[in-house]
């Protein structure tokens, strides 16, 4: 797997270019991390409610 300056070496992007690039992926990274966040807290808000409805 190549790392994003690799590929922006590869595709000889201009540094223009490369920043777009780069700012469009730390974006699309935080908002994936942001949906796991919510994912996993609402698998332990149901399994909390869960026990204690046991």
């Amino acid at each position: 797997m190549q790392t994003l300056d690799q590929l922006i070496a590869n595709l000889k992007l201009k540094p223009e270019q490369s920043e777009v690039i780069k700012k469009y992926f730390e974006e699309l990274t935080v908002e994936l991390l942001e949906s796991l966040k919510q994912d996993n807290l609402q698998n332990f808000e149901e399994t909390i409610s869960s026990i204690k409805l046991n």
